[in-house]
């Protein structure tokens, strides 16, 4: 459940009013961030679950379609996603089940798999993603073209940037 904004404020403020820190502005921003992001996540997993999917699932086969029909190892499915290796074989485990993609041999490496969508998995982009995509729309509607390319600036410099940190 999405968070009001007037909650996220009064946490700070309760914060704010003990002394704890004077860091304000970036504890009120990190979690206004996160907040925002679990409430989107959550209003598109709605969606999702119709298909028998969730946000991370969705992610994985959105990259295995990209590869689609040459196929993808989960290894560069991990590189692409940030998921751990585990995690990407628990994800096409479940896609597996839901018939949405299969494991194919690779043929320049009798030691390793690529993975395909299967015609399951086909007719899902082709005839499922519209209706997902009007509710990712949706979500969006509030936010303009100019604040949009503002907030991917944005984002995108703080990601850079805090990779940059980790190094």
């Amino acid at each position: 459940m999405a968070i009001p904004i007037a909650t996220v404020e009064k946490l700070i403020e309760q914060f704010k009013s003990r002394g704890l820190s004077s860091n304000y502005d970036e504890i009120f921003l990190s979690r206004l961030l996160q907040f925002s992001t679990e409430a989107l996540l959550e209003n598109l997993n709605q969606t999702y679950r119709h298909y028998e999917l969730d946000d991370k699932l969705f992610a994985v086969l959105l990259v295995i379609n990209a590869f689609h029909p040459e196929g993808v190892k989960p290894s560069h499915i991990s590189e692409l996603t940030n998921f751990t290796r585990v995690q990407v074989t628990r994800f096409v485990d479940t896609l597996v089940g839901n018939d949405l993609v299969t494991r194919q041999a690779d043929p320049h490496d009798r030691r390793s798999h690529c993975l395909i969508l299967t015609n399951k998995g086909i007719n899902f982009f082709q005839h499922e993603i519209p209706p997902m995509e009007k509710k990712v729309v949706q979500a969006w509607q509030v936010i303009t073209q100019e604040e949009r390319q503002q907030l991917r600036t944005i984002l995108s410099k703080l990601l850079k940037h805090l990779a940059e940190s980790t190094k």
